[in-house]
């Protein structure tokens, strides 16, 4: 055959080859949300009788393989929410964990512990030591009422409500009501161990029927208690600039100007407001939902589901042996427990971040403390190394609960 019968064959051979991949894709791009979903509803399992396992299985579904990008996007849209809360953003400023000395290491270590328990089985000796902290690093608070209940229902709320309206409005499809289930399921079970009361949602007399019930009474209550009580205050403004004007400070004004608007197109007009963020304008709302439907129909049309091997994984599954600790796989501006490595250094991620003036992993010494985190100690430096005691008993009263089970099945409510 001759170079130019060659050059005529590709053509032909293009078009089926392009077809037949198109099809491949829609043959399996749906093929793991009815997995999924195949085990409940009419004429099989009721969603009432999904158990907390199966619940975190699906989690980790949609976080490792189905909508990594939603789901890390939903996690970081819901804690800088936390910041248009009143009280919290106050309670942030008094401790001095608001500043641009301490507050990019606050933001770290809150996000792990939530990567922490949003990764880790509910009988996993890593989430039950993360809710210890978490519930250690609270109680004075809560105790001297500078933490609200409603404040921790919020935030636990918030969680769900990002990841329905992330999911929803940037991915390839919608959340199924299995789905939804399981994030109910997964947040009723986590906040039970925050110790958060759930006696101002309306059916927690009574009991819910199941996840989607509960998860859909939260995201309602969530909606309306930003209505109450988000408003813009000085220290609302202060926990946007340090977060992320802070994060951006290397970079020339506009970009950082640019980047509050982009953010501010994922927040709905009430907490937009409470964080004195500016609307991102008709132009670059416009180009957003552009870039936003041009992804949507790539991956719905022109991607095979994401495989097992190249799951996204929220924390490191092992330890560093060198250290005991476990390092995180997030290169920023700031390092924080980044390993340093030569990809770490080297890869494009780590040349544009330098360029932008972010910091190599491992300068500066042990500023950003390159050989991990410990879930015992992670939090405010006053607070190192102390409650140890009170965590080591929350772990213990942690292995006596039902992690396992259906928590619907006695129709208890808290």
């Amino acid at each position: 055959m001759n170079s130019v019968d060659s050059q005529n064959l590709w053509p032909t051979l293009a078009i089926p080859i392009l077809l037949g991949y198109l099809l491949l894709v829609r043959l399996f791009r749906y093929r793991r949300a009815d997995f999924i979903s195949s085990g409940f509803g009419p004429g099989k399992r009721p969603l009432s009788s999904m158990t907390t396992q199966e619940a975190f299985s699906i989690m980790q579904e949609l976080q490792q393989l189905e909508f990594p990008h939603a789901m890390n996007k939903a996690r970081t849209i819901a804690l800088l929410k936390a910041g248009g809360i009143p009280t919290m953003s106050k309670l942030f400023a008094v401790t001095g964990q608001n500043t641009r000395k301490n507050g990019g290491k606050r933001a770290v270590d809150t996000e792990i512990l939530i990567r922490e328990v949003q990764s880790n089985p509910g009988d996993s000796q890593r989430y039950m030591e993360s809710i210890a902290r978490m519930n250690y690093l609270h109680a004075r608070y809560r105790k001297a009422g500078k933490i609200l209940d409603d404040d921790l229902l919020h935030t636990l709320g918030t969680n769900v409500v990002e990841i329905f309206n992330i999911v929803d409005k940037s991915e390839w499809r919608k959340l199924s009501t299995v789905e939804k289930c399981a994030v109910g399921i997964f947040h009723k079970v986590l906040g039970e161990d925050m110790l958060i009361p759930y006696s101002p949602l309306p059916s927690s007399a009574q009991g819910w029927t199941d996840g989607l019930h509960f998860a859909n009474e939260l995201y309602d209550w969530t909606i309306q208690y930003e209505e109450l009580v988000a408003k813009p205050v000085p220290t609302g403004d202060q926990y946007v600039r340090v977060y992320v004007d802070g994060a951006a400070a290397a970079l020339p004004a506009p970009f950082t100007s640019f980047l509050r608007k982009v953010i501010a197109f994922d927040l709905d007009e009430t907490m937009r407001i409470s964080l004195n963020i500016e609307r991102p304008g008709a132009i670059l709302s416009l180009l957003l939902r552009c870039v936003g439907g041009l992804r949507r129909a790539a991956v719905r049309y022109t991607c095979l589901p994401r495989p097992k091997f190249l799951a996204v994984h929220n924390v490191a599954q092992q330890a560093n042996p060198e250290t005991g600790l476990y390092n995180l796989d997030q290169l920023t501006l700031q390092p924080w427990y980044v390993k340093p490595s030569a990809w770490n250094a080297w890869s494009p991620k780590a040349l544009l971040l330098k360029t932008l003036g972010g910091r190599k992993p491992g300068s500066f010494g042990d500023k950003y403390h390159p050989g991990g985190y410990d879930l015992k100690t992670i939090g405010p430096q006053p607070q190192q190394g102390k409650g140890m005691e009170d965590m080591a008993a929350t772990v213990e009263f942690l292995k006596t609960r039902n992690a396992k089970g259906c928590p619907f099945s006695s129709m208890s409510a808290h």
